[in-house]
């Protein structure tokens, strides 16, 4: 039986080592990390400062032995405080594609309250087994449970296709560049809540459901900048 926990500060090492041989290949950390030898040396502390940014709200879950991680933003996206115990210092080009990136998302992130799936991953050896599926159920229940829809953003047609099957839908897509560099091309997908589907079924709305509302996001400094 698949056993879905939060992660706690002992789970950092083996979440980060999960995060990178999974995201190995991924368009967008392959643009931002394109030497392979680079990409090695600091997958562990590059992905593990990521980690301990969910770990901070308490929304970095994982199965028991870690191979499978799912990091998810809460509604609002509340910032967090914390120290990386071996801060990766990133080049200014690399600075500058972490800005431009995080321009393009924060211009297509929906305005409604939502939990935002930052990231998940499932360690190679142990894919199409279901376990990010699971990893994903345990939070769309706390979100259905709230009236709230779920949202990413992801880089592939091959995960379009994937996260449609567990009930996201393309709401916009872009391409991330900088004046030297073209970039990945990305989707944004949101999982209307229980209570939201329902709605568009019957015509009913709850009333107990939140109401969109406007808010603008602060550009983050990518981990150990």
């Amino acid at each position: 039986m698949t056993i879905i926990r939060r992660a706690t500060e002992a789970d950092i090492g083996t979440v980060a080592r999960t995060y990178g041989r999974a995201f190995a290949d991924d368009p967008v950390m392959r643009w931002l990390i394109p030497d392979d030898d680079e990409y090695e040396a600091i997958q562990v502390p590059f992905f593990g400062a990521l980690a301990r940014r969910w770990l901070f709200h308490g929304t970095l879950w994982c199965t028991d032995d870690g191979v499978a991680v799912a990091g998810w933003n809460p509604p609002g996206r509340p910032g967090a405080v914390v120290v990386d115990p071996t801060p990766v210092h990133h080049p200014d080009w690399r600075i500058e594609r972490f800005i431009a990136l995080r321009t393009v998302i924060d211009a297509n992130t929906p305005p409604e309250t939502h939990w935002h799936l930052n990231m998940i991953a499932t360690h190679p050896d142990w894919q199409r087994r279901g376990l990010a599926g699971a990893l994903m159920s345990t939070v769309f229940e706390v979100a259905d449970e709230a009236g709230l829809p779920c949202y990413l953003e992801t880089e592939t047609p091959e995960n379009v296709a994937y996260y449609r099957h567990h009930g996201f839908e393309v709401r916009t897509e872009w391409d991330a560049a900088t004046a030297d560099s073209q970039g990945p091309h990305m989707w944004g997908m949101l999982r209307p809540s229980r209570d939201q589907v329902r709605e568009r079924v019957t015509g009913f709305r709850d009333e107990r459901a939140p109401v969109a509302e406007d808010r603008r996001h602060r550009v983050q400094h990518p981990p150990g900048a």
